[in-house]
């Protein structure tokens, strides 16, 4: 026992003399891990004012207004009646409708040609547009394969594409 309790007391000297310098390291430790946070969130605030991209369309700039017609949404939308009622009131009004982001759509080319759109995101905002009756949505054109279809379909990706 007193071998063991010979460790222990000189653990314990060990750290009442490293006691303040940890702290003191502490603190410094602190107020840098403060000031970054303060950083990231600045960063936050100002790209919000952009929150018109996602993963998907981070990189394209570009918007165009796709036909309702020709887009597919292949997973049915579980929607907040609410949300889509708010967005039907800011597309309503000329001035909130450039407010309202665009949706992103998986643009692909089928194997013996023509471009099908298929959207899997903006639900409300896609729901909100057909209600009003809208003939065209804005939207980023995400470059796609089949590949991609897959992914997010399985095998009920359509056929009629390969």
């Amino acid at each position: 026992m007193e071998f063991i309790s010979h460790f222990l007391r000189a653990t314990s000297r060990r750290t009442a003399l490293l006691g303040p310098i940890l702290q003191r390291n502490r603190s410094e430790i602190f107020q840098k891990q403060s000031l970054i946070n303060r950083q990231a969130s600045s960063r936050y605030r100002s790209s919000c004012s952009t929150m018109d991209t996602t993963v998907h369309s981070a990189g394209i700039n570009e918007t165009h207004l796709v036909p309702m017609s020709v887009i597919q949404r292949p997973i049915p939308s579980v929607l907040d009646e609410q949300k889509v009622q708010s967005l039907m009131e800011t597309i309503k009004n000329e001035a909130s409708e450039e407010e309202v982001p665009p949706i992103d759509l998986l643009w692909i080319t089928g194997s013996e040609g023509g471009d099908y759109y298929f959207s899997f995101g903006g639900c409300h905002r896609f729901e909100a547009y057909k209600r009003l009756q809208r003939p065209t949505i804005k939207a980023k054109l995400v470059k796609s394969t089949l590949g991609d279809l897959y992914h997010y379909m399985g095998s009920s990706a359509p056929k009629y594409l390969a």
